[in-house]
């Protein structure tokens, strides 16, 4: 497993960005789901109060299945706090080896601009003295 400093970080950046990825996944199906769930309430809601006799007459359902969905509603809310806050660390820990990484290159690439004036000036001096 040989690679300098910054191509490993860069790696570890590619990876990081593919866990906040799915981070960010993970959030949108609870968001989806928490709008499907809210969607459902609200029809449940305007079935309630329609003036139908079907709709009357299944009143009781109706009110278990808001019950319920009011139940689900909360654990949504609390899943996607819990995700977002999950994502807003995965892009933390990202940012963070992503500027690792630049810096690292920085750091290899000044080195081997000094190993390359060292060569220049060592090759300048050897020829000086073997005239």
């Amino acid at each position: 497993m040989s690679g300098s400093r910054s191509e490993k970080l860069a790696r570890l950046v590619r990876v990081q960005r593919q866990i906040e990825r799915m981070a960010e996944y993970e959030l949108s199906l609870t968001m989806s789901a928490q709008a499907e769930t809210d969607a459902t309430q609200e029809a449940l809601v305007n079935a309630v109060g329609s003036f139908n006799p079907i709709h009357a007459a299944m009143s009781h359902q109706y009110a278990q299945r808001f019950q319920r969905l009011s139940v689900r509603s909360q654990m949504l809310a609390g899943a996607k706090g819990i995700q977002e806050r999950k994502m807003l660390t995965e892009k933390t820990k990202a940012d963070r080896l992503a500027d690792q990484a630049g810096q690292a290159a920085a750091a290899e690439d000044r080195l081997a601009t000094d190993e390359n004036l060292f060569d220049l000036l060592d090759g300048s001096l050897n020829r000086d003295r073997s005239w």
